[in-house]
């Protein structure tokens, strides 16, 4: 190869190295989501469980509601923790616009009437790690009749 093509193929190299570096539209940086619980519930069949204590017939399906919010449009990632050592799969829920709040629930049935759900203290925890880390866990009683 004589010199003439190897300062030709060197200066074309050097250009592209050059032109690589330079974008000329900078795409804006998508903003990163905060979410955050904002508040949080227990519910039976729709009914709201004064003080988070529930006394009745047994066995019964409790639900577990959180409103969860985001600063940007995003997808959460979560998971839910029990005090009975259960845990369900990985969900994931999308919150399509910003300071809106979105429901996650999660429901358990439990309790029989036995000795051991007379006085019942137990909790639910949803575990959001994605886009950031953040939970709230439900005490409740069940006092089974």
């Amino acid at each position: 190869m004589n010199t003439n093509k190897i300062a030709r193929l060197a200066g074309f190299c050097f250009c592209v190295a050059i032109l690589s570096q330079i974008t000329p539209f900078q795409a804006a940086a998508a903003p990163q989501a905060t979410v955050r619980i904002g508040g949080w519930a227990l519910t039976n069949n729709g009914n709201i469980v004064q003080n988070f204590v529930y006394t009745g017939t047994c066995p019964v399906q409790l639900q577990f509601a959180w409103g969860v919010l985001s600063t940007e449009p995003t997808v959460i990632r979560y998971h839910f923790a029990r005090s009975d050592g259960a845990q369900a799969p990985a969900g994931q829920k999308n919150l399509p616009r910003a300071n809106t709040s979105v429901d996650v629930i999660e429901t358990w049935e439990l309790g029989a009437n036995t000795p051991r759900f007379a006085d019942f203290k137990g909790w639910e925890d949803l575990v959001i790690y994605s886009p950031n880390n953040v939970s709230q866990k439900i005490n409740f009683t069940l006092h089974c009749k």
